[in-house]
């Protein structure tokens, strides 16, 4: 796996106040605070109740650090946060990943649905997940493997993360911070494992980890987090690893006006400009995970949607907007409004010209390449919308990269502390403190793959559960006959 960046001993580097570890006081009032936030006094606050209780953050010093140093504690910590002899500045760039070639496609489903954080399981039956795993890739990959198909045999996303790491280390340079930008992917090559090796084989002394979704969900920034976590913590270097976390970043001024930028871009190509629809689309999550695990991420993407169409309006467009999600799975109630309904409706309400956004995506892949460019563009012309754009995803755009360069400066001085600015829903901390204070019970949720349903449905998945369950009961009999086992050899045969 390659890094990118300057390969030198040392840095030149602008001088930047470090602030000495937290203390486990910090650490116990962030906990307390922040699941107020997150979860409210009675369980799971509502929007309205989140928003009231935003402005309540402990005050700081500076820059709204949270860090109350014990006298005790800070003695020792100085030692050990005192700045290394070599000072090697690393980003480490977080993404999904995607299959490469259509035989990837099924290797690359079971290690999605293998993730006990896209469908957590009680306890007592974690056992079953390389089981469930195995039984849904099977039957979701020749459906998956036609959508790769049709947009070229594979995901570009491992290039066009590539690039945006060579470009991040460019604009990084270019602001006198010389620093190594690493790639790891959670599903896919290359795995977040290998990036971790690159950065302990090149020495990186203070590391940035920034997750490439704009919005934090506990099933793509707090899968990775996890991960990172379990590793850091079986290895001995990494526990001594100076880190920080920028677990979202919807609210930058950089990303919005960014987005802002390519959006008036594609309004401009539309012959009646006020009457075209900015449709926001964005990777939906189940309900529950809202709901019963607090996920920020519905409110995340409604205060990012609001902040994006504000500063459209700056700029002379006062469109209306929806804002729905698309890629749901299986039966389960995901967050609504579902893409493909909102469409049909604006279809109903004689909406003619429509411009979709994608939204919680900053790269090209099958979501917006086959979903949106394909599905919901015929789906679209079907239900009278004669009119249809589409806004790049940011890939490179250069003032997107130059703002995410600015991230990695403004977290640098909080290796160690949880921090965060006052507009942000998730912390920016370290990994233990971050995954502590956010989402620590980590809840047994329901599956957001349905694997059997007794009635009749149109739902194929439902069909689906319904086939693999049989087949197990088959597979079971054939064992009991044969005294081979054929489930093992199913479950590992690879």
């Amino acid at each position: 796996m390659a890094s990118f960046g300057l390969h030198q001993r040392t840095a030149s580097v602008t001088h930047v106040e470090e602030r000495p570890g937290c203390s486990s006081r910090c650490l116990q009032l962030i906990q307390g605070h922040w699941h107020t936030r997150v979860h409210g006094a009675r369980g799971v606050a509502t929007a309205s109740e989140r928003r009231r209780v935003a402005p309540l953050r402990p005050s700081a010093a500076s820059t709204d650090v949270v860090c109350f140093d014990d006298s005790h504690e800070l003695k020792g910590r100085q030692a050990a946060a005192a700045p290394p002899a070599v000072d090697k500045v690393g980003v480490l760039l977080l993404n999904l990943g995607g299959p490469e070639t259509l035989k990837d496609v099924k290797p690359f489903l079971f290690n999605l649905f293998a993730d006990p954080e896209i469908i957590r399981l009680p306890q007592a039956v974690q056992f079953i997940q390389p089981l469930l795993a195995t039984i849904i890739s099977t039957l979701r990959a020749p459906k998956s493997a036609e959508g790769y198909k049709a947009i070229g045999g594979g995901s570009p996303l491992r290039k066009i993360t590539d690039d945006q790491a060579y470009a991040l280390a460019t604009a990084l340079r270019a602001k006198g911070q010389a620093a190594n930008v690493y790639v790891g992917m959670r599903y896919w090559h290359p795995y977040t494992e290998e990036a971790l090796e690159h950065i302990k084989r090149d020495g990186v002394t203070r590391l940035v980890i920034l997750p490439l979704y704009p919005q934090f969900s506990i099933s793509t920034s707090g899968s990775s987090l996890r991960l990172l976590e379990s590793l850091f913590k079986s290895d001995h270097a990494l526990k001594q690893l100076r880190h920080t976390v920028i677990p979202s970043w919807y609210q930058r001024r950089g990303y919005v006006c960014a987005m802002a930028d390519l959006i008036v871009q594609e309004l401009r190509k539309f012959k009646d400009v006020p009457s075209v629809e900015v449709f926001f689309s964005a990777h939906g999550v189940p309900k529950s995970y809202v709901e019963e695990a607090g996920d920020p991420y519905k409110e995340e993407m409604e205060e990012c949607v609001r902040l994006i169409m504000e500063e459209v309006r700056t700029r002379g467009f006062n469109n209306t907007h929806t804002l729905a999600y698309q890629s749901r799975v299986g039966p389960a109630e995901w967050l609504k409004p579902y893409t493909d309904e909102s469409i049909r409706e604006l279809g109903r309400r004689g909406v003619k010209s429509l411009l979709a956004v994608p939204i919680s995506f900053v790269s090209e892949h099958i979501e917006t390449l086959e979903e949106i460019d394909m599905e919901y563009r015929e789906l679209a012309e079907e239900s009278g919308i004669r009119n249809w754009g589409r806004v790049p995803a940011l890939n490179t755009n250069t003032a997107f990269i130059d703002d995410l360069a600015d991230a990695v400066l403004e977290a640098l001085p909080y290796v160690g502390c949880l921090a965060g600015p006052t507009d942000s829903l998730v912390p920016l901390g370290d990994l233990e403190m971050l995954l502590q204070a956010y989402d620590r019970e980590r809840r047994a949720l329901p599956s957001p793959v349905v694997m059997w349903e007794w009635g009749w449905t149109k739902s194929a998945e439902t069909w689906n559960g319904r086939i693999a369950m049989l087949a197990i009961i088959i597979i079971l009999v054939l064992e009991a006959s044969s005294g081979q086992s054929i489930l093992k050899n199913l479950i590992w045969a690879e």
